[in-house]
């Protein structure tokens, strides 16, 4: 059986990869154990994972935490090493972690 992981919300995306549902305000971005990346709604996300919205939740949570952690410190690397930290630079490091753009250009810019 494969297990899920939910990675974050994704607005981007609004329609479920398993019932097909349209419009959602947002779907959960989950990750199988063999790699795979599905977009799904809130209650697909918690069958398919076999986790309540609750859990789910959580570790959406968990999971930006961690990624803020990572694009923090690829940021301090490159300030260390010299390079000049651009709001565009930021950005890109933001979306190569899935961390909140927002939130590091504050810190960081």
């Amino acid at each position: 059986m494969t297990t899920f992981t939910a990675l974050c919300l994704d607005d981007s995306v609004t329609t479920c990869d398993c019932c097909g549902r349209k419009d959602l305000k947002a779907t959960v971005l989950m990750q199988s154990d063999l790699g795979e990346l599905v977009h799904l709604g809130q209650i697909c996300a918690a069958r398919n994972s076999g986790k309540t919205r609750k859990q789910v939740t959580v570790e959406i949570k968990a999971e930006r935490d961690a990624a803020f952690g990572r694009a923090s410190n690829r940021l301090m690397e490159l300030r260390r090493a010299g390079t000049k930290l651009t709001r565009e630079l930021i950005r890109d490091v933001a979306a190569s972690f899935r961390a909140d753009a927002k939130l590091l250009i504050q810190q960081w810019a």
